[in-house]
């Protein structure tokens, strides 16, 4: 999501004091302005403007459509209301959610969860220093969430967000994942692809109880959870990443060989392949492909 900036000018110290700052913790505000139109960015116009000679700063604001900053995360402000040299002002991150009349709050939340596991994930500030700003000063701020009973919703939310982005990515497929988990009842080429791939098994496109059987024991096989569903974890164990030929010098020739439209593999030895097509003739006549190509 982007994140829009409209920085309170350093000029303006009654919202942008200027002190330099490490965050620790995270504090979720409200607005506490129903008014229709009383956005995200309505409300960093009125930080940018002054705030009315408040002396007051936040450093984001977000709505159900969009993010803005109006302070860099290495600087403090003056938002928690416990004082001057109050940890809740001089070191954390102050998120105000917009609670307009004409928003979708359970959006701004979402929006606001996704802003806050990003935070953590940059300034490696825990789940348990994401705070309420009734924290700090007693306040009842943030007073939709907390009379509706929805903060460890939004604990979760944030949680969730978290793992998503903090998650190790995995590993390219040399066939792409189709998007979709493949399990018993599913039926086509992909599943004729997935018993090509296990082997000892009916290639009728159709995954039934052995079809399943056989990806259990794969994936017991390869260290993953043997539910039967062929997953994005399983198709990459089933279709790894093909190795880069790095040893190969410029300009070899690769043939690249196909059988009944599935991808077996790259040679350079032309005798590798003709024993393919030679294994594979009798059972795919006509379904035989070779390409030819240079690295």
């Amino acid at each position: 999501m982007k994140i829009n900036q409209l920085l309170i000018p350093k000029s303006r110290t009654n919202n942008r004091p200027g002190y330099p700052m490490k965050p620790e913790y995270i504090t979720i505000h409200e607005t506490a302005n129903t008014s229709k139109g009383a956005d995200a960015e309505s409300h960093a116009r009125y930080l940018y403007n002054g705030a009315g000679g408040r002396t007051v700063g936040w450093h984001y604001t977000v709505d159900d459509r969009s993010i803005w900053q109006s302070i860099p995360d290495n600087e403090a402000t003056w938002h928690a209301g416990d004082g001057s040299n109050g940890t809740g002002n001089r070191k954390s991150l102050a998120i105000e959610i917009c609670v307009n009349s004409d928003g979708d709050f359970a959006k701004a939340r979402r929006n606001a969860a996704w802003l806050t596991a990003k935070k953590m994930a940059e300034h490696k500030i825990p789940l348990s220093r994401v705070v309420q700003h009734n924290k700090w000063s007693g306040k009842n701020c943030p007073a939709k969430i907390r009379g509706s009973g929805l903060w460890s919703e939004f604990l979760k939310m944030v949680e969730e967000e978290y793992k998503k982005m903090t998650a190790p990515s995995q590993p390219a497929s040399s066939v792409p994942y189709p998007g979709y988990l493949i399990k018993r009842g599913s039926r086509g080429e992909v599943v004729k692809m997935i018993q090509r791939e296990l082997g000892g098994l009916e290639i009728d496109g159709i995954f039934g109880p052995r079809t399943e059987a056989r990806v259990k024991e794969f994936q017991r096989s390869n260290g993953l959870v043997a539910d039967g569903i062929v997953g994005p974890k399983t198709w990459v164990a089933l279709f790894p990443p093909e190795p880069k030929p790095t040893t190969a010098p410029s300009g070899t020739v690769y043939n690249r060989f196909y059988v009944d439209g599935v991808k077996i593999g790259s040679f350079t030895d032309e005798e590798n392949v003709v024993d393919l097509v030679k294994e594979n003739l009798g059972k795919y006549k006509d379904k035989i492909v070779i390409e030819r190509f240079k690295m």
